[in-house]
């Protein structure tokens, strides 16, 4: 009976500790150059310490193992230590999932979002990047490494418009593409390299098809920290949200809408998102 009672109260225990984890931070950055001083914070945002791991998701980009060693150079010269490399040939492997699962700090490259995803449907990454989060890891992620982030994500791809470009030509219903993302934001679209690729077209498409989504537009060399319902902007650039448009509708597919809210933040401002 006193074993019975012994299993019991560590069961409870286990819960009980299980339930007060905080759920780890993302860390979202638009792309572009990284300094160290941007790593360094990733660091300390994620409470990294020497002999915590560090993985580095390379699924998003197709330049194999060039992309880890960049990204593995770049973190040594911050912490003295390796990153582990998780890709492509890792997401069907249980012991290097399981490596994920238990990261300290997941850092997921640029590439192609969409490449990322295809990468790992039918495999267990995904729930063991948002089981690193449950259980406190940090999540952090550039250009393609951050709209893979959210539920719903922008591909980049335009369905209508006929020429490929880094924005869209025209504001029209159903030339927006969205896929599947992540999960580490419900309520959120992503776009990166915002500014320096004047990718506006693309947000107020992403709203007005999607008016009740929060779509973020992060400019290169800046990030938002989210923690709970709050980001926080660092970096040297600005983050654009567009929010609540009014109004909206289309006529010959070509979108129309009386007001969209749109506020721009700099550096150590915060403002409330949608999860």
């Amino acid at each position: 009976m006193r074993a019975v009672y012994l299993l019991l109260l560590a069961l409870l225990i286990v819960q009980a500790t299980a339930a007060q984890t905080k759920k780890g931070k993302l860390f979202i950055i638009g792309g572009g150059e990284i300094n160290d001083a941007l790593r360094k914070e990733i660091l300390t945002v994620g409470n990294w310490k020497k002999g915590d791991k560090i993985v580095a998701v390379t699924l998003a980009s197709g330049y194999g193992d060039s992309a880890y060693t960049w990204i593995n150079e770049d973190f040594r010269k911050v912490t003295g230590e390796d990153c582990i490399k998780f890709d492509s040939a890792s997401v069907h492997d249980p012991l290097q999932v399981a490596a994920l699962a238990q990261a300290k700090i997941i850092y997921l490259g640029g590439g192609d979002q969409e490449r990322f995803m295809r990468l790992i449907q039918g495999t267990a990454v995904k729930k063991a990047i948002q089981s690193a989060r449950n259980h406190g890891s940090l999540i952090a992620g550039t250009s393609a490494g951050a709209s893979v982030m959210s539920e719903r994500m922008i591909t980049g791809n335009a369905l209508l418009d006929s020429a490929q470009a880094s924005t869209f030509r025209s504001l029209r219903k159903g030339n927006l593409e969205l896929k599947e993302g992540l999960g580490l934001l419900d309520s959120v679209i992503i776009d990166q390299h915002f500014l320096v690729r004047s990718r506006y077209t693309r947000m107020l498409s992403a709203i007005m098809e999607h008016p009740n989504y929060q779509c973020l537009g992060i400019n290169e060399s800046t990030a938002i920290i989210v923690e709970g319902n709050t980001a926080t902007v660092t970096g040297e650039s600005q983050v654009v949200v567009f929010a609540k448009p009014k109004r909206v509708h289309s006529t010959s597919q070509k979108f129309l809408a009386g007001a969209v809210e749109l506020q721009i933040y700099v550096s150590s401002e915060k403002f409330a998102i949608k999860k």
